[in-house]
């Protein structure tokens, strides 16, 4: 997407010929624009169909809504009585305000992101509380899923992933790992998204070797310019 002040680079490697994550970027009013990525229980045809729901009421309410919590609070009401007993979604929802590097974040169960700080070279753990979509009927989940605020200045990167990456495996049935994705992500982040994205690509398929993608794969770097 063009985000005035961002750059910003997306992937998505299915496992199977549908896959269960998804990513999007959404235009807001007032000068903001929306960042999302999900991840549904399972894979194949039903996870498909439930994260092509997911998308369409996201893409409809966050345009009812300011705050990131209170737009995964009305997905998590539409959303579910459709959703079956053993299937969930993990997301990450993040609200940019376009140029000034601000950001507003609420996290659905999702791994949690990380940030470089180029000032000082280091990467942040983000933490944000929140529940997966489709476990509660609303009230319990509304409680616990709130809003961040972050500030990102000039080099800084927001790293958001579905677990996909951390739980590839290769021959020896090591897992990839957060470790291996945290180091990755501070060698590659000094180069912007495009390269954060490729670079942690790579660092999994190397790992990983001759062995069969178990999971949907999926990657969003953000950098600040």
């Amino acid at each position: 997407p063009n985000i005035p002040g961002y750059r910003v680079s997306g992937s998505n490697t299915p496992a199977r010929i549908i896959s269960g994550d998804y990513f999007d970027y959404v235009d807001l009013p007032g000068n903001r624009s929306g960042i999302v990525i999900a991840d549904v229980t399972g894979k194949g045809v039903p996870a498909g169909l439930l994260m092509a729901m997911c998308r369409s009421i996201l893409r409809l309410t966050a345009l009812a809504a300011v705050s990131p919590s209170e737009v995964l609070a009305l997905v998590n009401r539409h959303l579910f009585p459709d959703v079956r007993e053993d299937m969930f979604v993990s997301l990450v929802y993040v609200v940019i305000d376009n140029g000034i590097g601000n950001l507003r974040m609420a996290r659905a169960g999702h791994d949690a992101p990380l940030m470089f700080r180029s000032g000082i070279g280091r990467v942040e753990t983000i933490k944000p509380p929140g529940l997966a979509l489709g476990i509660d009927e609303g009230d319990v989940f509304e409680r616990v899923t709130k809003d961040l605020d972050l500030h990102m200045e000039s080099g800084d990167c927001l790293l958001l992933y579905t677990d996909g990456v951390c739980e590839a495996v290769n021959k020896a049935d090591d897992e990839f790992g957060a470790d291996r994705l945290e180091t990755e992500f501070l060698k590659s982040a000094p180069m912007g998204a495009e390269a954060i994205v490729d670079s942690i690509r790579q660092a999994v398929s190397s790992f990983v070797g001759n062995q069969p993608q178990m999971d949907d794969i999926t990657l969003i770097a953000i950098e600040k310019r």
